[in-house]
């Protein structure tokens, strides 16, 4: 007999098995896993990008594997609360935080203390998307440029409120004032959509949002976009000009959406978990949802996405630096 097994059936059996194992639903693949609901921890409120990406996760876990998956909103304290909770979490793959580079890395540069560490607590699974920041005013100030804000704040020094809803849009602010040589004041918020509403309403006067939260309010013209932090014009958004070349010089910040798992979490899991994700967040309807609000999927490996924590961390430190801030 030429099989490479002979005559042993029982090898027959195995290999078998684990074709027939290979081809099956992610539900049928193992008995133990997941055996019940997923919690998706997310550290910001119901409306805010990083929330969008954890339903779409939710949904697709949900029909991928069969079971509930339920999205937890535990805003505060810069993700921090929402991080810790995870971090503490029982390590069996049911507990899945979405996080933007807030809680996942620029909290270790902003924040003297955490209880947590992005780095020693978490497995990295993927990032899900990217966009840089975009700012807003409200369109009552009467300036339609980042020139005409920047020469109002020198105007008016002290008197512009910003609002920001996590480390991004914190810094960003902070790195306007430095850059273009203006004195704002900082209000915190508890996630962006908080912070760009009460722009809308005029209870700050500006805000840094990332696209998916800001842009279907400059389309329904609530807010003014006067700017974007990337080096060159985003190919999503190529109408609106960068603020380099309205004059702020260097002023470049992007913002990211991701997975972290509690440490331990077994690697078959992991590699279950990774894959399930990666085929959720590339679904043709949900990447067209994206790119039309402004943001990129851009799926890793999780070694890709530790070394971006790792280089966000030291980015976040030298911004502060610049921007003269202490942490807190």
């Amino acid at each position: 007999m030429n099989d490479r097994w002979g005559d042993n059936p029982s090898m027959h059996r195995r290999h078998f098995l684990a074709c027939a194992a290979a081809s099956l639903p992610f539900a049928a693949r193992a008995d133990s896993f997941p055996n019940g609901p997923f919690r998706i921890l997310v550290p910001f409120g119901p409306g805010s990008a990083t929330d969008q990406s954890a339903r779409q996760v939710a949904d697709g876990l949900n029909r991928l594997f069969g079971v509930p998956a339920v999205v937890e909103n535990k805003p505060g304290a810069n993700g921090a609360i929402a991080a810790d909770i995870a971090a503490k979490s029982k390590p069996d793959g049911q507990t899945i935080f979405v996080c933007s580079n807030t809680a996942a890395a620029s909290n270790v540069a902003l924040m003297k203390s955490l209880p947590y560490d992005p780095l020693k607590d978490f497995e990295p699974l993927t990032i899900i998307g990217r966009a840089p920041v975009f700012l807003m005013v409200n369109p009552s100030l009467g300036v339609t440029t980042a020139g005409e804000f920047v020469e109002l704040c020198r105007r008016q020094p002290g008197k512009i409120n910003f609002g920001s809803g996590s480390a991004s849009t914190r810094i960003s602010g902070e790195l306007l004032k430095a850059k273009a040589g203006i004195d704002m004041v900082h209000v915190p918020y508890k996630s962006t959509p908080l912070a760009l509403q009460d722009t809308i309403s005029g209870h700050v006067q500006m805000c840094f949002t990332d696209p998916v939260t800001g842009l279907p309010q400059v389309k329904a013209r609530t807010v003014r976009c006067l700017g974007v932090g990337n080096r060159g014009r985003y190919k999503l958004t190529p109408d609106i000009p960068t603020l380099i070349e309205q004059g702020v010089p260097d002023f470049e910040l992007m913002t990211w959406t991701g997975v972290l798992m509690p440490r331990g979490v077994p690697q078959p899991i992991l590699a279950r978990l990774h894959e399930a994700v990666v085929t959720t967040i590339t679904e043709p309807a949900y990447v067209e949802r994206q790119v039309a609000a402004g943001s990129e999927i851009a799926p890793t490996s999780p070694e890709e996405m530790r070394r971006l924590q790792v280089a966000e961390i030291e980015l976040y430190r030298e911004m502060m630096k610049i921007a003269g801030i202490e942490p807190e």
